[in-house]
């Protein structure tokens, strides 16, 4: 990613943002059958909806990985609802996922 300011970083952020969301109602629908959002549900949605924002070249991929979730967060991989009680800090990604989830349900 070339150097930007922060001012052109958070328009490129709030772009990548908008992207996302308008990827997710196709891909939560594709996952509606599971009808609980799990953990692992969870991640492979933002997998998927962050490799289709990223496919169409209008994002950097640096900014998109701003956006997800990462390891270091300690959230869970595995089949339990997913919840963000006790969790302090929730990705964009994961947020806008869960939002997304709740509306299209």
């Amino acid at each position: 990613m070339e150097s930007l300011t922060p001012t052109q970083l958070m328009n490129e952020l709030d772009r990548a943002s908008t992207a996302v969301q308008e990827a997710l109602p196709l891909i939560i629908q594709r996952h509606r059958s599971s009808g609980i959002l799990t953990w692992a549900l969870l991640h492979q949605i933002e997998r998927e909806v962050l490799e289709d924002v990223e496919a169409d070249g209008e994002h950097d991929p640096q900014v998109l990985r701003m956006l997800r979730s990462i390891p270091a967060l300690g959230y869970p991989n595995d089949d339990r609802p997913a919840s963000f009680e006790g969790h302090g800090v929730i990705s964009s990604a994961f947020s806008m996922i869960f939002k997304a989830w709740q509306h299209v349900h």
